[in-house]
Formats: C-alpha cells, structure tokens, sequence
C-alpha cells in the first residue's frame, strides 16, 4: 500500500511540473521574447505618384504587453526609373506612374498585435505611422510622404529562437512633391516574407 500511495505522489508531481511536458505550446511572450530583430523582402505595388518595386525591409521588435509588441521598421523600394510625368496646355504637371516605378527609404513605428497560435502559426495584425522619401528619377520628382499602414501576418517558429514571417500592408496617406505638383495621395500594398530573430 505504501508504495502505491509513493507511485501516485510521484506521478502527480510530474504531471505538475512543466519542465516536464514537452509539448507545453509556447507563449507568444516564449515565442518572440522581449525584443528581436527581422528581415524581409517583397514586392511593393504603387502607381502614379506612390513608388513601387522591390520591397526590402528590417524590423526592430519590442515588447509592450502580453500581446503588444512595438514594430520599428526601416524599409526600401527599389522601383523602375521610368519617365510618366508631362505637363498640359495649361502647364499644369501630371504624373501616371506604374505599379512598380519609384523608390522611396521609409521609417515607420507600428504596433504589432499577436494573437493566440493556432497550431504551429500565431497570426498578428499590425498598425502604425511612417515618414517616407519618395523619388522617380526619370522625371526629376521627389517628395516626403506620410502614410498609414494597416496589415497582418502570420510567423512560425522554427527554432527556439527563429521564426519565418510573412505579412501584407495597405499603406494610406499623403505626399508633398514641390510647387508643380503639390500634395498627392499614396496609395500601396506590399507582401514580404522573411525571418525574425529572438534577441532577450
């Protein structure tokens, strides 16, 4: 009897002690930590006067709440330099860019909501303000452009330490482009995946 009552005692404190469960799901706090760093790259769409192209970009992540994480991003579009500006008989300037002419370098701060995992992925959704600089060169217009960017995505962890991401954005807002052309909207999207990495 006594050492049936000593098996149970220890089953029991087994079945208590996480250490010992190797499928405990991990956290999104386990999962992406206090901080971390990411990359990624994609294809950003634009048109008219909103550049668009190659999409490369670095993240900075820090951990606001238990589902909050601060997303700082610096991000790069690498467009085509094409000519798509003319002027009419009243002088007045005009610019019909493709989806994927332009360049512009951006910072933008966004906040990341996780949400719980659903199996091996953790959806998120993010939001947030950027300051960009925007340049076709084909037609000797630049600018600075303050869009929004709503979107989300979805990460996998791969390693204790290292997850795959891939995310969407809508970027809405506006831009000054000097006298000829004045304020104009910007209107995008962009797709990107990439890796991110556990820092603390």
């Amino acid at each position: 009897m006594r050492s049936i009552l000593v098996i149970l005692l220890a089953a029991g404190v087994a079945h208590a002690d996480p250490s010992m469960i190797d499928d405990v799901e991990p956290t999104a706090d386990d999962d992406i930590g206090d901080q971390g760093v990411g990359a990624d790259v994609g294809i950003a769409a634009g048109g008219r006067v909103t550049p668009g192209g190659l999409r490369v970009a670095g993240h900075y992540l820090y951990q606001l709440s238990d589902r909050d994480w601060f997303d700082g991003t610096a991000a790069f579009t690498f467009g085509s330099g094409g000519t798509a500006c003319s002027r009419d008989r009243m002088n007045t300037l005009s610019c019909d860019h493709g989806f994927t002419d332009g360049r512009s370098v951006q910072i933008s701060a966004s906040v990341r909501r996780m949400f719980a995992a659903q199996g091996a992925f953790r959806p998120f959704a993010r939001a947030g303000l950027g300051v960009s600089l925007v340049q076709f060169a084909g037609d000797g217009v630049s600018g600075v452009a303050v869009p929004l960017h709503v979107g989300g995505g979805i990460r996998a962890r791969v390693a204790p330490a290292v997850a795959v991401v891939a995310q969407g954005e809508l970027q809405l807002g506006i831009g000054r482009f000097g006298d000829d052309l004045g304020i104009e909207p910007q209107v995008g999207v962009a797709f990107t995946a990439g890796a991110e990495f556990r820092l603390k």
